[in-house]
């Protein structure tokens, strides 16, 4: 079996995300993972059916990848620098407040400043480089989660529908029963029901438009769920002292060729989705941006949705919400995120040559 042909078949999925899932090695572990979002993608969007966009698959391939980066520790230099430039500025500004308290000299304050610098840029030093493990260690944890979280329903999902084919009428009832309701935002299984619901109306729209709004709505629950699960992660991934810092320079990531940062706007939609006044996809709307905390999720406007804080889940939100609007229907979200050589490695279990 090709590893670049769409593989719909849900059991030879479950296979594969199971295989992910125990890989001991990390770097190897995360390269599968990748592997199977992108199977998954594929799966899911021949479900739905041509046009419906981006599905959340589509876009947990390039958060995967992204993650591979740190788990493979590429952005600990990065890292380092950023961690020892704010530690020094942050020391400096302590040493001369010391100064200041023992009630030195305005002449021996720059002594001051340099020696808390000096305790800055160490103290920094070694919290990054103890931070990069952990925060490697989180990701990976992360990574595993999602898929477990996520991929499985997915799995689920696509068994499912064949039968809902055949039902008279089909009731996405039956679907959500093994779904835990509960209070949204919070650490249950609502926002998936909310995820499932939209991609089994996207599933039966016979419009385009009404497709592709279903599907997205669909991403935005999928990817608040993750969030809502990834919290403690994050949180933990990101000390304190250096959050602003980290998603100010390090936050960047690949969509296909495109290069995007967390720091700065979404980029204006090349082609933006319809606007929809069904009073269904108003009260999800309303939801989505409950969990942005802005008017704007779902909404055409990207003007402030850069984020200062990564670790703050509305704003991730904000941004992503507006990522997923933005990127929809664009081609670069569902190209392949390794080389085919390097996919044919993975299918057989191997860790790929080359630059991933």
């Amino acid at each position: 079996m090709s590893a670049l042909a769409p593989v719909s078949q849900p059991a030879f999925l479950h296979q594969q995300i199971q295989a992910a899932l125990r890989q001991p090695d990390p770097v190897l572990a995360n390269l599968l993972i990748t592997r199977c979002h992108y199977l998954l993608s594929q799966a899911l969007q021949a479900a739905l059916g041509e046009g419906a966009g981006a599905n959340f698959h589509s876009w947990a391939v390039w958060g995967s990848r992204k993650a591979g980066v740190t788990i493979r520790q590429e952005d600990l230099d990065d890292a380092r620098r950023d961690g020892s430039i704010a530690g020094s500025l942050v020391g400096g500004l302590v040493g001369i407040g010391c100064g200041r308290l023992l009630g030195w000299a305005a002449g021996w304050l720059p002594l001051a400043a340099l020696l808390g610098a000096g305790c800055g840029l160490t103290a920094g030093h070694l919290i990054i480089r103890r931070s990069r493990r952990r925060s490697a260690s989180l990701v990976l944890a992360g990574n595993r989660t999602v898929l477990e979280d996520i991929g499985l329903q997915t799995v689920r999902f696509l068994e499912w529908l064949p039968k809902a084919a055949a039902m008279q009428p089909a009731d996405i009832a039956l679907f959500l029963h093994e779904l835990h309701p509960g209070p949204v935002g919070e650490q249950n299984q609502e926002l998936l029901r909310q995820a499932f619901s939209q991609y089994y109306i996207a599933y039966h729209a016979s419009n385009i438009g009404q497709k592709q709004r279903a599907t997205y709505l669909g991403n935005c629950f999928a990817v608040w769920h993750e969030h809502v699960r990834l919290e403690p992660y994050i949180q933990g991934a990101m000390p304190l002292i250096i959050r602003r810092c980290v998603t100010g320079r390090l936050l960047q990531f690949d969509i296909g060729t495109h290069r995007l940062a967390v720091a700065h706007d979404v980029p204006a939609p090349i082609q933006p989705l319809e606007a929809d006044s069904d009073p269904s996809v108003q009260a999800a709307l309303a939801l989505l941006r409950l969990g942005s905390g802005t008017a704007q999720a779902g909404g055409s406007s990207v003007a402030h949705t850069a984020a200062k804080d990564w670790a703050r889940i509305k704003e991730r939100m904000r941004y992503i919400f507006a990522l997923f609007q933005a990127f929809h229907t664009d081609p670069q979200v569902f190209t392949i995120p390794y080389t085919a050589d390097q996919l044919v490695a993975l299918a057989a279990g191997q860790r790929p040559a080359g630059t991933l």
